[in-house]
């Protein structure tokens, strides 16, 4: 599906309302288990709205057929669904479209802007921040300011042509500035948790393997209905733009000397001192890391947060203890944004829809 096709599809929708769009997913990126399937995946869509309640009201008129018994409702209490239960994130499955000739099957969550751009700085919910520490293809296209680390591969060659098509680290002109600080920070959030994971030593690979865990990590669904190698086979084909992703961050972190790394045979060395751990930890999302400490060390009332993360730099398993805290946020919010979706989608679409992931996760 070419970019064109993404701006037409985004044409269907109340687009006054949209303030920021992406794509993700096997429909939109091979990965290693769909390279030979056809243009029958579906493709799931994101729109970051400024106005849930305007936006539900016009695409109800627009496209009611999206929606299950839930438009009975109206856009009011919609909105309250979509904000007051799972992860902030209204979902219309299995919807097709058809544009000129081709037909088309997507999946499309609404979210308001707000919503994102706290779960994309504190974690909140780890749900489209999650999806948001891996490669997007972002359909309100944002105007790039290039740079030396921003139009160079891993190689010194240039990026394919898509490479403006996925979340790089440029100024989203186009979009809000607030939505852009929040994409940085988020994938910030994630090079940093992934380190407090990692041992002294490992390669990319495992890094962008360990960064796309993170949002995978405690979701039922990865024990039934996603196929088991989902992780690898995302990352795989993809390691040009992740690397691309996060060089900048790398680079940062490897010029205050807390790593060494060697973009062309893809190994890096990082420090496991306290002042490293340290560093890390004290850089953690807001829910991630209030999750480790009213968890871990068993308190809710006001605490001293430099006090605890030095406390948590000194404990041998530091590494388990943020891996759980990260694991009990995707758990909660995975389950009841799937719980969500039962509603949202209906109990026709539900069972389809589950049908598919089973038929996907048996086929490896």
């Amino acid at each position: 599906m070419n970019q064109l096709l993404f701006e037409n599809i985004l044409t269907k929708f109340p687009n006054k309302y949209i303030k920021f769009a992406f794509a993700y997913g096997s429909g939109v990126f091979k990965q290693l288990e769909n390279q030979t399937q056809n243009n029958k995946s579906m493709t799931d869509f994101v729109f970051v709205v400024n106005d849930s309640i305007k936006f539900h009201d016009e695409n109800l008129k627009l496209n009611s057929s999206h929606y299950s018994f839930l438009k009975y409702i109206g856009p009011y209490y919609l909105n309250r669904i979509q904000n007051d239960f799972g992860a902030a994130c209204y979902y219309n499955t299995l919807v097709p479209l058809k544009i000129d000739s081709e037909k088309f099957l997507i999946k499309y969550g609404i979210v308001s802007e707000e919503a994102l751009i706290q779960d994309l700085y504190d974690w909140d919910y780890l749900y489209l921040s999650g999806r948001l520490h891996k490669p997007v293809r972002i359909l309100k296209k944002p105007a790039p300011k290039p740079s030396p680390d921003t139009n160079t591969s891993t190689t010194g060659t240039k990026i394919d042509s898509n490479a403006e098509d996925i979340n790089l680290n440029y100024s989203l002109d186009s979009v809000s500035k607030s939505i852009d600080l929040a994409l940085q920070t988020n994938l910030k959030n994630a090079l940093h948790t992934a380190l407090l994971l990692l041992p002294e030593q490992f390669s990319l690979f495992d890094l962008f393997l360990c960064i796309t865990s993170l949002s995978y990590t405690g979701d039922f669904r990865m024990i039934v209905g996603e196929n088991k190698q989902k992780i690898e086979n995302i990352v795989t084909p993809q390691m040009e733009r992740f690397t691309h992703l996060y060089r900048p961050y790398l680079i940062k972190e490897s010029i205050e000397n807390r790593l060494e790394l060697n973009f062309e045979n893809g190994q890096v060395c990082q420090s496991l001192s306290q002042n490293a751990v340290y560093h890390h930890l004290s850089l953690l999302p807001k829910n991630l890391i209030q999750t480790i400490i009213n968890h871990k060390f068993k308190t809710t009332h006001y605490y001293d947060l430099e006090e605890y993360i030095y406390k948590l730099t000194n404990r041998i398993d530091y590494k388990d203890i943020v891996r759980e805290a990260a694991s009990s946020i995707v758990k909660k919010s995975s389950l009841s944004q799937s719980m969500k979706g039962v509603l949202s989608a209906g109990i026709v679409k539900s069972v389809d829809y589950s049908f598919r992931k089973l038929k996907k996760m048996v086929k490896k």
